[in-house]
């Protein structure tokens, strides 16, 4: 039987708190962490020591671990759901970005940036981390002593004020909750789908099996519906009646299908799972419009939209262009970043790793 495997995004996130807690830790300051099931929005509280002695001063602070956090000029923490949180709060929330690539912690004083975003009547939807706001050991006590000046200057229990549609909202809320008992009526994991235990069972017996079958297959299926459309596409675009070299049938099929291999093989190489996926998605929309406008040439059960037909094969090439062009300066001007924070973050060169 199968053990449970660890999510790489679990890996990452825990990299993150490890990481920021072995370093205040290291400064001697206490870090007690919030249980994960209970967290909303913080991941831990943060104890500020001097002279051995707890000073009374607490934040919480919110860890975000990953690439995904990167903006052109730093980083961003989303705070859709947390502005009232964060501002309301009767202690300051701080946020901290561990980059995994850079192996470093950057950070930020939350409740300080949307308590002045919100008194300009703004709405933000994230919080900037400027790049340069690192948070290791040369660092660290600087950092600590502007959290702690800003806490002294805003030790105040802030209003919580509920309006009263939210007031009567949640006094209903609780009255229905009052007598509900969350009792299981079904087996843990809900009820068992018999038709498909065969399946999964030899899936779980064999995980590496499945995974592969299904590449395989994909792109087994992917090879030959490619092939197949070929013949007709090439009779779609000759008899549109383009004589230019750059319009010929053989010139179209190129960008068609090279615009195709390339974004496959950019999809498999992204790092990004979501960007991949767009990207994938890209590749099997052409695919699907050239299966639609080629099979209607070889069959009579339906004919192609000629609208669609047209905006297809005309505009086939500047799409091949387009994508080429943009993803190369995309995927350039992501190295030139990736690059420049490494310099950033090591000036006197990037560690060997151990």
């Amino acid at each position: 039987m199968a053990m449970a495997r660890v999510l790489p995004t679990k890996k990452t996130e825990r990299a993150g708190v490890n990481e920021f807690r072995a370093l205040m830790e290291s400064a001697g300051h206490i870090v007690e962490e919030i249980d994960g099931g209970n967290d909303y929005g913080e991941d831990c509280y943060l104890s500020f020591t001097q002279n051995g002695e707890r000073t009374g001063d607490i934040v919480a602070v919110q860890v975000k671990s990953g690439t995904t956090y990167r903006r052109s000029g730093g980083y961003g923490i989303s705070c859709r759901e947390h502005v009232q949180d964060w501002t309301r709060s009767r202690i300051p929330v701080i946020g901290v970005v561990y980059d995994p690539d850079l192996k470093k912690l950057f950070w930020v004083n939350l409740t300080g940036f949307l308590l002045r975003e919100v008194e300009q009547g703004k709405k933000p939807k994230s919080v900037p981390v400027a790049e340069t706001a690192m948070l290791d050991i040369d660092t660290v006590e600087s950092a600590v002593l502007r959290i702690r000046s800003f806490i002294s200057k805003n030790d105040r229990v802030r209003s919580i004020e509920l309006g009263f549609l939210q007031s009567v909202s949640r006094k209903i809320s609780r009255l229905k909750n009052r007598n509900f008992n969350d009792i299981d009526r079904t087996p843990v994991g809900g009820i068992p789908y018999e038709m498909a235990s065969d399946s999964v069972d030899f899936r779980e017996r064999h995980p590496g099996f499945h995974p592969a079958l299904v590449k395989w297959l994909s792109v087994s299926a992917i090879v030959v519906l490619l092939a197949m459309m070929a013949p007709s596409l090439f009779e779609v675009v000759e008899s549109d009646g383009h004589v230019s070299w750059l319009w010929n049938g053989w010139m179209w099929l190129v960008c068609y299908y090279g615009t195709l291999a390339y974004l496959l093989a950019v999809s498999g190489k992204d790092p990004h799972k979501r960007r991949a996926r767009i990207l994938r998605w890209g590749a099997f929309s052409l695919i699907c419009s050239g299966w639609y406008v080629g099979l209607a040439h070889q069959t009579s059960a339906w004919s192609a939209n000629p609208v669609f037909e047209w905006i297809f094969v005309h505009q086939m090439p500047v799409v091949a262009k387009a994508v080429l062009l943009y993803l190369t300066s995309f995927y350039v001007r992501l190295e030139i970043d990736r690059r420049r924070r490494l310099k950033l973050a090591y000036p006197q060169g990037v560690p060997e790793e151990g």
